[in-house]
Parts: structure tokens; C-alpha cells; sequence
């Protein structure tokens, strides 16, 4: 859990670089739509999370490694590498080419990515579809209890770009459609990524 967090603390200052552009400009410790700390805290927690919550529901245990994986090893896995080389090369083609907002591209290139990755590895069907189901259920009740209870209900009001747009659909009051599709699409992905990426 630790090796494939650290992965998503890593990823998600990178992926700032495009949701930025055109889906969010948040504040952060560092300004408005600058990338910082916060960013690598929300990669790193929400991937771990990722990887670990079908074990965590059903109270099962990964399968053991042959032999412990550093995360040295797991960052440089040639697997691994091809996935982010892949995965911005897609980004650059959706996002920055065909204009697509950067949302809707990520969630398609991480479902992709999981149907690739089920193809080869049928043993992880489960994993992926039950996380991609359950990780949305949960971040519902913790959407609604820091925007509309601790935060501020007008968040997405005053930092979401797609406001007064066809994508402008919100449930619970402020939580945007997209945020769970985001998360269904990115549960789908990162639960499976680290036992196929060192072949569990």
C-alpha cells in the first residue's frame, strides 16, 4: 500500500498540470491553482485507498510477493513507466489536442487502462469492479460533510470551471457528477495497477 501511495502522491501534482486548465483552480498553501502539498496528500491517500479497499470490505489479504518490492523498484518498474508514459501521451492526444475537458479524458484513459489490464489479468475483475463501485458510495457522505458542513456549500461555485455548463449537474446539493466519475474510473485503475505492474 505504501509503494502504490507513494506512486499516487507523485501522480497527482503531475495531473494538476492539466485539471487546472480547465476543470478546477482551487486555493492551496501555495496560491490559487498552484501546485503543493496538498496534491501529493490527495494522490497518495486516494490511491492507497484505491488499492486497499475491496481487501479492506471483504476482509481479505493481497496475495503474497515472492520477494519484497521496494519503492524504489516499484517507481522504475519498466510496467509502470509505459502506464505513465502511455497515460500522459493520451493526456496530450484527449486533452490538449481534441480539446476534451481533462475530467472526461482521465476517467476514459483509466478505464481503458482497467480493461487493458483485465484482459491480461481476469483474477483482478473482481477487485476492479467492486472498488470502482464502492470507492464513489464512500466519498459521497465525505463530499457532503466538508462542502456542505465543515468548508462551504458555494466551493464548486467559486472554484469548478464547468459551472453553467452542460456538465453543471450536482447531487447532495454540491457534489458534481464529475467528481464521481472521476472516482469510479480512477477506483477501476489504481486497485489494480500494483498487482499487475509487479505481476502479484
Amino acid at each position: 500500500m505504501i509503494e502504490i501511495s507513494v506512486f499516487g502522491g507523485v501522480f497527482g501534482p503531475i495531473a494538476e498540470i492539466w485539471y487546472f486548465a480547465d476543470y478546477w483552480r482551487p486555493p492551496s498553501l501555495l496560491g490559487i491553482a498552484k501546485v503543493s502539498l496538498e496534491d501529493f496528500l490527495f494522490g497518495f491517500a486516494t490511491v492507497g485507498i484505491c488499492a486497499s479497499l475491496y481487501y479492506f470490505i471483504f476482509n481479505k489479504k493481497q496475495k503474497n510477493k515472492t520477494r519484497s518490492i521496494s519503492i524504489f523498484e516499484f517507481l522504475f518498474n519498466p510496467r509502470l513507466i509505459l502506464f505513465v508514459a502511455a497515460i500522459i501521451f493520451l493526456m496530450i492526444i484527449l486533452n490538449n489536442l481534441l480539446k476534451i475537458n481533462s475530467i472526461f479524458a482521465s476517467s476514459f484513459i483509466f478505464l481503458i487502462s482497467s480493461f487493458y489490464i483485465m484482459l491480461k489479468r481476469k483474477d483482478l475483475i473482481k477487485v476492479s469492479l467492486t472498488t470502482s463501485l464502492f470507492l464513489p458510495i464512500l466519498i459521497l457522505p465525505i463530499y457532503h460533510l466538508i462542502l456542505n458542513l465543515i468548508i462551504t456549500p458555494d466551493f464548486f461555485e467559486k472554484y469548478w470551471l464547468l459551472n453553467n455548463t452542460v456538465w453543471d449537474i450536482k447531487v447532495l446539493g454540491n457534489i458534481p457528477v464529475t467528481e464521481l466519475i472521476w472516482y469510479f474510473a480512477a477506483g477501476a485503475f489504481f486497485s489494480i495497477l500494483y498487482e499487475f505492474v509487479i505481476d502479484l
